[in-house]
């Protein structure tokens, strides 16, 4: 229109074109948390600094353990697919699978390359040299499944703590995964994985790796996040009216006791040099039998005492009437001798014990 006024078909075109730019702003754009809807960014960030404080306290008992100064740090959390975490191991690895129970529930995986296993149940066995034997034998591998279970034991009470519940834990199963498809992977299509640093003093500088369902990644990030769980909240109300009671001229103050293995120093601990030359008996025990006063004094040349342990089965190695290992018979030259084919495990020593 020549007056510069606009005709009503060019107004409606304006506001349609208007209505189309409007429409294409206002559509909405998301950020989605890498891994397919498991932990944020910032949840794997807490995760992580929780974990790294609990591995920085397992530490100290497990340098008790092997004798070494041992440094877990830089824990690095991804959340992976199943199939993904299963293609990051192609080689060897030995594994050891182990159950949180009760506030915490869920399954951990924790892995070891072959090397680095061999040198830590070297040391554990008594080796301070570290040399990883030739091949993995089952007392080998027993000594790594006590190794982790000392380690995540360990965890689950500081993770207890965290939560303001109960958390514990199932026997640990230990094997070797020969491939990806022998991995006792924990349940779910989303894992968190973790990566580790390792170091033992100058005999090794590596990786392990620690998988876990993403429900357990997830409650530990939160809580974290948090602030701590609900029995945290309970202890903190009532501090100030229990850091310090006065009865008459006695100021009483509550006992408190550090977690185990807390205020070791490294190397003080394992420090057993002093009871080197100290003697203690070893016995080899073919097996026990029970019999009457009356049979004892029956025996005569050529009885037959019938013992409570199979032909072929291992026999008993005793230190001061305390079993410690079992083994099987052998001759060298003229005299018998016992080759050693289990270690018995601290726990069923102690259970033994008590």
């Amino acid at each position: 229109m020549g007056d510069g006024s606009l005709s009503q078909d060019e107004i409606d075109a304006l506001l349609k074109g208007a209505d189309e730019v409007a429409t294409t702003s206002a559509a909405p754009s998301f950020d989605m948390p890498a891994g397919g809807g498991g932990l944020s960014p910032v949840e794997r960030d807490s995760l992580a600094d929780q974990i790294n404080g609990s591995m920085g306290n397992v530490a100290h008992s497990l340098s008790a353990l092997l004798g070494k100064n041992v440094m877990i740090s830089n824990a690095y959390v991804e959340v992976k697919s199943e199939s993904g975490v299963r293609n990051d191991f192609g080689r060897q690895y030995v594994q050891v699978a182990m159950d949180f129970t009760g506030g915490l529930s869920g399954r951990n995986l924790v892995l070891f390359n072959v090397a680095d296993a061999g040198i830590i149940s070297s040391l554990m066995m008594g080796d301070d040299s570290g040399a990883p034997p030739p091949e993995m034998s089952e007392a080998h591998l027993s000594t790594i499944q006590e190794f982790v279970n000392q380690m995540l034991s360990s965890c689950a009470t500081q993770f207890a703590e965290k939560l303001g519940r109960g958390v514990g834990t199932a026997p640990p199963e230990v094997s070797i995964a020969r491939s990806s498809a022998d991995l006792a992977m924990p349940y779910g299509n989303e894992l968190v994985k973790v990566t580790y640093n390792i170091s033992i003093e100058n005999l090794v500088n590596s990786k392990f790796y620690h998988i876990m369902e993403a429900s357990v990644g997830s409650d530990l990030a939160r809580t974290s996040m948090s602030g701590g769980g609900m029995m945290q909240q309970q202890y903190q109300a009532p501090q100030p009216a229990r850091q310090q009671q006065v009865v008459g001229q006695v100021g009483i103050s509550p006992v408190k006791f550090p977690p185990l293995g807390e205020g070791m120093a490294p190397g003080v601990g394992p420090n057993i040099n002093l009871l080197l030359d100290v003697k203690l008996t070893l016995t080899v025990e073919l097996g026990r039998t029970t019999m009457l006063v009356k049979d004892i004094l029956g025996l005569g040349e050529g009885s037959i005492i019938e013992l409570d342990k199979l032909a072929g089965e291992p026999v008993d190695l005793l230190v001061n009437g305390k079993l410690i290992a079992r083994g099987e018979v052998v001759v060298i030259d003229e005299n018998f001798g016992v080759r050693v084919t289990d270690i018995v495990s601290p726990a069923e020593r102690l259970t033994r014990v008590q």
